[in-house]
This record gives C-alpha cells, structure tokens and sequence, in this order.
C-alpha cells in the first residue's frame, strides 16, 4: 500500500467536493511552500508518480477557502501552520501474536454469559483485527464485556479474549473511527458495581437503557421503557455489606498488569 496521495486522486477529490484546482495551480502552491513536496515513487508499470501526505488534501481546502475570502497567496501563506502532523497509527495489541492462534471454535462467543447482547461475538472482532484495525466492526462487544473471563478459561487455544476486548475499548480504534454503539452500558454496570458492590443485570441495563441522574445517595435511576409511559424511575440496588473491602479488592485488581 502507497503511503500519501498521488496528485491525480487529491485533485479527484477536491473535485467531488465541489473545489476547482487545476494540476499546474497545484505544482505552482507546492513551489510557493503552501503545499508539502511530493515523494517520488517509481511504479511497477513503468514511470513514477508523487505522493503527497494525507493532510495535503485539507490544507489545500483552506487554501482555496482563505483565497474565496479575497485573501492573497502572501497572506494566506502566514495563516498556515509549516506543518500539520498525520494522525499517529493504531496502537498494536501487545499479544496480537497470540490472535493468530484462534481457530474460529465458537467458544467465546457460546459460553459468555452476555453475549445475547453483544452485536457480535468476540471471535469476529478477533478475525476482523487479523485482516487489519481498519476492517473493525463497530460493534458493541468490547464495551458489553463484563470482564468474567469465562472464555479464556474454555478457549481451547488459551486467547487472551478479555485482554484484548479491554484494548480495543481503550486505544485500539484506529483515528477517526468510533464506536457505534455508546458505551454508556458499560459506564452505568461498573459505576454501580463500585459505588454499591452489585449492579443491575447486564442484559436488563442494555434492554431498557438505564439512565442515571447524580451520584452516591443522590443518585436516581430512570428505566426508558420502549411503551407509552416513556421512564420509569427505579431504586438503585442496595450496597452490600463490607462495600469497602470490595471496592480494595477492586483496587487491587487494577494493579494487575
């Protein structure tokens, strides 16, 4: 895969946006340095081509924006930062070694005890990764995951299934890309968990769309029926006994690497 842009496919998309550029206006930028130098590749049809970064596409918008505006090359020129960095890459899974190991079984998905929530199961996403972070559904698994590690216990190739779902939630997206689904369930499960040592039940939070409204004895909690009397509100579990004990040995948990 080419790194950056040929010049033909910029000037294509300005095209499809509605701006007008013609070849030699945008040489004539590049040699005035409002435009980055191209990279010189020779191509295995014969010939080369020049590739510009990614980020030359929205500098040239703004360019031809400031010059609608009545603005000169000169002015624009001082308006424009040297450089706009491109985006950083996608973290890499740290046992993404590991990934390639999975043999599609279907165990992950079978035995996990909220996976009639999940939009899909874990081996999907996990296939999905192998053919690149690009190719990610956005799914609601990784957000759904409660952490049980049921599924690395009977995945017969020892996958670090939750590891990895807790990356993908993290960092693993690549820029740009988002979540379809909020990851309002998840926040509302573990919130609960820690202030009162016990939650709703998952699916129930994921049905009705639990809604919580302040925190600590102040909290109130709305369910969003799908009928006419739209909420509900709702009493929040009650705490266990001992809650700070728990919430030490939640702590705790979360100093392991």
């Amino acid at each position: 895969m080419e790194s950056g842009l040929p010049l033909e496919d910029i000037l294509q998309k300005l095209a499809e946006e509605g701006y007008r550029i013609s070849r030699r206006t945008f040489l004539y930028y590049v040699q005035l340095g409002l435009l980055p130098k191209g990279k010189r590749k020779g191509q295995k049809s014969g010939g080369v081509k020049f590739y510009y970064p990614a980020w030359t596409l929205e500098r040239l918008k703004t360019i031809l924006r400031l010059k609608k505006q009545g603005l000169t090359l000169k002015e624009i020129k001082k308006r424009l930062p040297r450089e706009i960095p491109s985006p950083p890459p996608p973290k890499t899974f740290p046992q993404a070694a590991r990934l390639k190991d999975c043999n599609v079984c279907g165990i992950c998905g079978a035995i996990c005890p909220v996976h009639e929530e999940m939009d899909l199961p874990p081996w999907r996403l996990i296939q999905a990764w192998r053919e690149g972070p690009d190719s990610l559904p956005s799914a609601n698994t990784p957000w759904v995951c409660v952490g049980c590690y049921l599924c690395e216990e009977r995945c017969p190739q020892g996958i670090p299934v939750v590891d990895f779902l807790r990356f993908l939630r993290r960092e693993g997206l690549p820029p740009g890309k988002r979540w379809r689904k909020h990851p309002e369930w998840s926040r509302i499960f573990w919130s609960l968990l820690e202030e009162r040592g016990r939650s709703f039940d998952f699916g129930a939070v994921h049905a009705y769309h639990i809604r919580i409204i302040g925190s600590g004895e102040n909290q109130r909690l709305f369910l969003r029926l799908p009928g006419p009397e739209g909420e509900k509100e709702v009493s929040a579990p009650s705490k266990i006994k001992n809650l700070s004990a728990f919430r030490r040995a939640l702590e705790h948990a979360r100093e392991w690497p």
